[in-house]
């Protein structure tokens, strides 16, 4: 059969109706398709390993199966697991799953398999939790690398080798976007061979020569887009602010306290690109706490006194209403209008709202993404502030047009430490400043790692400072149920507190599966001193400032990066109040270890750096919520690479015209695409 890259799936052997359904139910549909869904992972059987000479990570190995038993926990009656002992002829190996009773029928007892996992050892034993497991007999695998695909209930991965194996011919028609020149400068294998190794490896070096390949294509896309927006958007006209000297001089004075040497720079740094006449595209980073709003008010104020109109754009109404305190009091000696348009107002007071806005009265309007929409007119509007929450895309800024006549000027706000590979890749199309002082007075957060026998002592610590008026975080992985390893969950943890050691305490939940009104009146009982405990999940990473939160407890909190526990921690310390952070973790000294960077430095440039560099290759570092799509194959770990791909791009750009590559254009037309809000 000559297979094409649009041919339909179901010509293929082995796919019936059944089959056909499932498979367009999974996104496939034609054969091109199928060839661009890659496995997530690999077993490789190319060199098996007896279990004497197995060591820590990730293995394959090819067992018996002497004794298989299924149990329950001793401290969680609920919790099912199952346990069997594999031997080969130097030795034996113990494998556990949890709440999977059904593996004891799988597993034959005598009979032969092939086991993968992650080999680690805890409480002086080696063990696998959770390996996957196949009969030799089904698929002869021994001396191949094997690709394991995401599953469904119904479509394995067998299924889908099978079904790729017959796809591969086609991969000749694919047309590689990487320019012929790039190719051969950095060596990179074809698009065709890269696909054929991702799915059925040759051998181990050709695999990593695949994936590498294939890594370098995405940064080069993805900064080479980055680069195109920036051009696209300095060849638009922008809106003129000019620096006044006696306001700022006058905002400076009226402040109760000094502002810091980074908040003069970055101000001056701001200040400058809104009276170039381009409109700006700058990210303001800075650390929990490092005064970001104070910035955005006084660049606000210079804009405002020029005759333009500001908009703050936030991720929650909460959020929202801090903000509306926040830039009142600042700007209280000027007169400053600033208002929050949020979905608590009635009808009444939302249309008065809106029609102060379109006249031009309200100096300053706070709200979220639904405050540019073309329902509401700016007739003066020369400056967006978006903070925390998705980029502001470049087809979000050409919507404004319409509003300002020009393109606003465009100030991106983040608390997230981003570390510089991330920041080249990211936010490549955007100038960074950083707020790398600390305001005067605040407190460094002590951070305490914690085993489970200090829980009572930690307990009674946090009713201490309750005690005295003050609140605490208590911080879960999951909502529902705890998962296998033991991690607690938001809602049993606060049935379990509210009847137990804190049982005289006002004690409020909040996750993710809330209605956005519900997680708003929590955090809004919270932060006016109606709940003394919120035992939340990690919504509250970001969010409002409570100054009598002066303690964080975090459950598991070895489940987490070390970027999210630092903005967890961010949480608290808000005031003069000397704070406390406690960390739940496993008895796993690995784990251990990475969290125990928190403990030693409270720099969240360095712990991103380092939880950067602990997740590796092939994990994420939460890209797509910087507006950038998310990588396959790239790791922002790989400094060489990134730097190597920056190169490249500016090489490519000086020397070559795009408008010659109409397969680069296509790509970078649909990367443009992704750089907006969802």
């Amino acid at each position: 059969m000559n297979v094409r890259l649009e041919t339909h799936l179901s010509t293929l052997k082995g796919v019936g109706e059944v089959t056909e359904r499932e498979l367009a139910r999974m996104g496939f549909v034609t054969v091109r398709d199928l060839l661009d869904y890659f496995p997530r992972r690999y077993d490789d059987f190319s060199a098996l390993k007896p279990i004497a000479q197995l060591r820590p990570g990730l293995i394959a190995v090819r067992a018996r199966v002497e004794d298989v038993a299924v149990r329950r926990a001793v401290r969680n009656r609920r919790m099912v697991i199952t346990e069997a002992i594999v031997i080969d002829d130097t030795g034996s190996l113990k494998l556990t799953w949890f709440h999977a009773p059904y593996i004891a029928d799988q597993l034959k007892t005598g009979e032969e398999y092939f086991f993968t996992g992650e080999l680690k050892f805890k409480a002086g034993v080696f063990s696998v939790v959770q390996p996957q497991f196949e009969r030799p007999s089904s698929i002869d695998r021994a001396g191949k690398i094997s690709a394991i695909y995401s599953e469904t209930a119904k479509i394995n991965s067998k299924i889908l080798r099978s079904l790729v194996r017959q796809c591969l011919p086609a991969v000749d028609e694919l047309v590689d976007p990487l320019p012929e020149v790039v190719l051969s400068t950095q060596k990179l294998m074809p698009l065709a061979q890269a696909v054929r190794e991702l799915h059925e490896p040759t051998d181990t070096k050709k695999l990593q020569q695949a994936q590498s390949r294939m890594a370098f294509g995405e940064l080069f896309f993805h900064m080479l887009t980055s680069r195109v927006l920036r051009e696209e958007l300095e060849t638009e006209p922008g809106i003129v602010v000019p620096f006044n000297q006696a306001l700022a001089q006058e905002f400076v004075a009226s402040l109760s306290f000094s502002l810091t040497n980074s908040q003069r720079r970055v101000s001056w740094q701001i200040f400058s690109d809104m009276e170039r006449g381009v409109p700006m595209s700058r990210l303001l980073e800075g650390d929990v706490g490092s005064g970001k709003t104070l910035v955005a008010a006084f660049v606000a104020l210079m804009a405002i006194r020029a005759g333009f109109q500001t908009a703050v754009m936030v991720p929650t109404v909460v959020l929202g209403t801090q903000h509306l305190k926040s830039f009142r009091d600042l700007l209280k000696p000027w007169g400053i209008r600033v208002e929050l348009l949020a979905s608590h107002l009635k009808s009444k007071q939302r249309l008065e709202l809106t029609s102060a806005i379109q006249a031009g009265e309200v100096d300053i309007v706070i709200g979220t993404q639904a405050i540019i929409t073309k329902n509401i007119q700016f007739p003066r509007l020369g400056l967006v502030v978006v903070d925390e929450q998705h980029r502001f895309g470049v087809n979000q800024r050409l919507s404004l047009k319409d509003k300002a006549g020009r393109l606003p000027h465009v100030l991106t706000m983040t608390a997230t430490p981003i570390p510089r590979t991330l920041g080249l890749v990211a936010f490549g199309d955007l100038d960074v400043s950083l707020l790398t002082d600390m305001p005067p007075g605040r407190q460094p957060v002590q951070t305490h790692i914690c085993p489970e026998e200090d829980r009572a002592r930690v307990y009674a610590e946090i009713d201490k400072r309750l005690e005295r008026g003050e609140q605490a975080y208590i911080v879960c992985p999951a909502i529902d149920v705890a998962d296998p390893s033991g991690s607690r969950a938001v809602k049993q943890e606060m049935q379990r507190l509210s009847r137990t050691v804190f049982r005289h305490r006002r004690i409020g939940l909040l996750h993710g599966k809330l209605k956005p009104e519900e997680k708003d009146a929590v955090m809004t009982q919270f932060a006016s001193g109606e709940l003394d405990i919120l035992v939340a999940t990690t919504v509250i990473e970001v969010g409002v400032h409570v100054d009598k939160a002066s303690v964080m407890l975090v459950e598991s909190a070895d489940r987490f990066g070390l970027a999210t526990l630092h903005q967890l921690r961010g949480r608290v310390g808000r005031s003069d109040i000397a704070s406390e952070c406690y960390l739940f973790t496993t008895e796993d000294n690995s784990s251990r270890q990475r969290v125990g960077a928190l403990a030693r430095t409270n720099d969240g440039f360095r712990l991103a750096e380092i939880d950067l560099a602990n997740r590796g290759a092939g994990q994420r570092f939460g890209v797509r919520q910087s507006g950038v799509a998310d990588f396959r194959f790239a790791s922002l770990h790989d400094t060489y690479q990134v730097k190597s791909a920056q190169k490249v791009v500016d090489s490519f750009l000086k020397q070559e015209k795009i408008v010659k590559y109409p397969q680069v254009i296509a790509v970078v037309n649909s990367l443009k695409a992704v750089t907006s809000l969802d």
